[in-house]
């Protein structure tokens, strides 16, 4: 359904996202994992043709077999809700405060299939049965600071679902969610990507619910893709010292003690640098444990699915 070839997000001399490939097929569920800052957001972002205006977008993005890369927002307009839907971080900032959930869901598909406003709200009442929100015929009355933060949640992945697009991006949809509220989410996603066959990019920090969530999983660093595979080969068997050292940072309350002695939770050593000041060559250089000279300078190779020097060089990261 997608195909991204060399997508590049850059501002001025701050490259967010650089030289990004992936392929999208219908009904996939993958998962982009990364620290805040890693380009997640900004590649969900440039796949809806929605980058900010100061950014230069280049490379491929093909969508449904047409090149969207220099498109008009006209095109996108067009392309957008129906073919590609989003779910925007802070569902209580993603809705307008002003306005009735269920006119909010409403809307799209009043512009997009020309319904009436009340055929239009006969199916957003549908879309909030199927996402699972209580009394739904009350909630399509009330306005976004009258509901639960799980309940928005699920009005915003109704609003996202309205035209039945083939792909949805889901940016941080656990956040800000407490723990039962963020797995019940995720399920709901995931059942509704397998019941209607829709792919799923599911863009987190939260592992475990990636790891519920889909199939696959890109790991990126610095706006750079450094590793991918099918989920449960990456978290049990990782290949790039990011993931490792990523994976290695979760807590994990059984760990928490050693010979009866509490230890720290490992982290990842130094910072992520500013954009403009990422190494030209791995931009894990300077942060990673196993790092070589030519890391710094010269941009690693592929290696079974991790961008690493280490590992062409037949070493273990």
């Amino acid at each position: 359904m997608i195909e991204v070839s060399n997508l590049s997000v850059t501002f001025g001399q701050a490259q967010a996202v650089r030289d990004a490939s992936l392929t999208i097929p219908p009904g996939a569920r993958i998962g982009i994992v990364g620290e805040s800052g890693s380009g997640k957001s900004m590649l969900g972002l440039a796949l809806m043709g929605m980058a900010p205006d100061a950014a230069q977008v280049t490379g491929s993005l093909i969508v449904d077999g047409a090149e969207m890369s220099g498109a008009s927002e006209r095109d996108w307009r067009r392309l957008r809700a129906r073919h590609i839907a989003m779910i925007f971080q802070e569902p209580m900032a993603a809705l307008n405060p002003l306005v009735r959930v269920g006119d909010t869901v409403a809307e799209p598909l009043r512009i997009h299939e020309g319904l009436s406003r009340d055929a239009a709200l006969d199916r957003a009442l549908a879309l909030f049965k199927e996402v699972g929100l209580p009394n739904p015929e009350a909630r399509l009355r009330q306005f976004p600071h009258e509901i639960s933060g799980g309940q928005r949640q699920r009005v915003l992945i109704a609003l996202a679902l309205a035209c039945n697009p083939g792909l949805l991006i889901a940016d941080e949809p656990t956040t800000a969610l407490d723990a039962n509220v963020a797995l019940r989410v995720t399920e709901l996603l995931t059942d509704l990507s397998v019941r209607r066959q829709m792919s799923l990019l599911f863009i987190s920090h939260d592992l475990a619910a990636v790891a519920r969530a889909t199939t696959e999983i890109v790991v990126m660093y610095g706006g750079t893709v450094v590793e991918r595979g099918p989920t449960d080969q990456v978290l049990n068997a990782p290949r790039h010292p990011y993931t490792k050292g990523l994976l290695a940072a979760r807590p994990r309350p059984e760990g928490l003690r050693q010979g009866g002695v509490r230890r720290r939770l490992p982290t990842i050593p130094g910072t992520v640098p500013p954009l403009e000041k990422l190494p030209p060559g791995c931009r894990f250089a300077g942060r990673c444990p196993v790092e070589l000279p030519q890391c710094a300078a010269t941009r690693p190779p592929v290696v079974d699915n991790a961008v690493c020097h280490l590992l062409a060089e037949g070493g273990a990261a």
